[in-house]
């Protein structure tokens, strides 16, 4: 593992079972369906797979993260133990922020405060990456965890309207929870999360728990549309909705709703699927203003067939339609909308009479390299199969102080790493 030199977090995993360690389910949450009883016959690959074997400690992490309880308090310290030395040896633990990660709601893990007064003794900040506080049954939790260090926080809010956040969060202590949440926005960085249900809380609801979540000082919020279907990424459920009658958001219903509330508010919104309207981001170096950094591209030299998702689809068609004036390329557009959770399955369903003898597949495609040959080449064509680039677009919600000009030139980096691999 290298360090870059601008790295100054420091991640432990605490585990935990989505729903059974999040004081039950949310109404609208993608494991809500989940059988545990299946978990084992669900067999992903992935790129990390060798060959002629489908499935690894890497892909099989998707399942088992999901029947994991909490890690002991032991294990943990252990892990950052270790992770403290490896850091110093870089000469990285001063002014390091650790960041304590769970699969489920973190603050129904029972050594919480306690892990987190011995960081503090220690001399470190805490951020606390996901919680929904539907644990919080008494707000003074929020001042004790602030007394002990803790500077940055995730908090899923759905709605500070109570009646709203109790019905569809199953929080049986919801004006707690809100009320905890005012006591973080005032004292520390929060980034709130809200899941957008159409006709719940989307439109006039989601305006006014933006305006409380400004008034208190929140830092920023990411609105997630909420996926009701297995095409929208539901991979692990079966094939029955989360939510019966409800009437999904378009990507674009949904991306005219986030760049309403972000002209509104102050603080920076964010979407899932990630759009950032402030940036204009992802794909922003397709942009008429920014389409002079396509003319430095090499030149495509080799035939291939894309395969992606349907979020990404259109804009890599654009881009092909841009740099590829002789046609080598062309892309197939598959029912999944997001490209690195296309699987076997998917692969099953692709026409092959407009599959070329090479195909480029999502690095984080969701199949081993064996096997997603073997699909493709079904109809007897022998067909090489390669991996993309692992992103196309930068990450930057993970660093928001990159600016603009970084930005499209890490796209445009992508790309030229896209079309290398092509002429590879």
């Amino acid at each position: 593992m290298n360090i870059p030199s601008d790295l100054m977090e420091l991640n432990t995993h605490i585990k935990g079972r989505p729903g059974i360690d999040c004081c039950g389910f949310c109404s609208f949450c993608f494991y809500k369906n989940l059988q545990h009883s299946k978990l084992e016959t669900l067999q992903f690959g992935c790129v990390n797979c060798p060959p002629h074997q489908v499935g690894c400690p890497e892909c099989n992490r998707l399942t088992n993260y999901l029947t994991e309880d909490f890690k002991p308090l032991h294990e943990v310290l252990k892990d950052l133990e270790s992770k403290l030395v490896y850091y110093d040896m870089w000469g990285k633990t001063k002014d390091l922020e650790i960041v304590i990660s769970a699969t489920a709601d973190m603050f129904n893990y029972p050594h919480l405060v306690d892990l987190i007064s011995i960081i503090d003794d220690s001399g470190y900040h805490v951020t606390l990456s996901y919680t929904s506080g539907k644990a919080i049954n008494n707000r003074d939790l929020a001042n004790e965890l602030i007394s002990f260090g803790v500077n940055e926080l995730n908090f899923s809010v759905f709605s500070t309207n109570p009646d709203l956040r109790g019905r569809w969060m199953n929080d049986r202590n919801p004006a707690e929870a809100i009320g905890s949440l005012k006591i973080f926005c005032e004292n520390i960085d929060v980034n709130a999360s809200a899941v957008v249900i159409p006709g719940i809380n989307d439109e006039e609801q989601i305006f006014q728990t933006a305006s409380d979540l400004e008034e208190w000082g929140v830092k920023s919020l990411v609105l997630r549309r909420f996926a009701n279907f297995k095409y929208q990424g539901l991979i692990l459920n079966e094939d029955q909705p989360i939510l019966d009658g409800v009437t999904v958001q378009t990507y674009h219903e949904f991306k005219e709703l986030v760049e309403r509330v972000s002209s509104e508010f102050s603080f920076q919104v964010l979407s899932f699927p990630f759009y950032s309207p402030d940036k204009d981001f992802p794909f922003a170096i397709l942009k008429k203003e920014n389409r002079e950094f396509l003319k430095d591209l090499p030149l495509i030299e080799f035939e291939v067939t894309v395969i992606t998702g349907k979020l990404a689809g259109p804009f890599l068609t654009e881009f092909f339609d841009a740099v590829d004036k002789p046609g080598k390329v062309n892309v197939v557009i598959l029912d999944k909308e997001i490209a690195d959770l296309i699987t076997h399955e998917d692969l099953e369903s692709v026409s092959l009479d407009d599959i070329k003898r090479r195909v480029l597949i999502p690095f984080g495609a969701l199949v081993q390299d064996d096997q997603a040959r073997k699909i493709l080449s079904k109809d007897g064509v022998k067909r090489k199969v390669v991996r993309g680039p692992k992103l196309l677009t930068h990450p930057y919600y993970e660093n928001v102080s990159f600016n603009k000009d970084q930005l499209i030139k890490y796209e445009y980096k992508s790309f030229k790493e896209l079309i290398d691999i092509i002429n590879g």
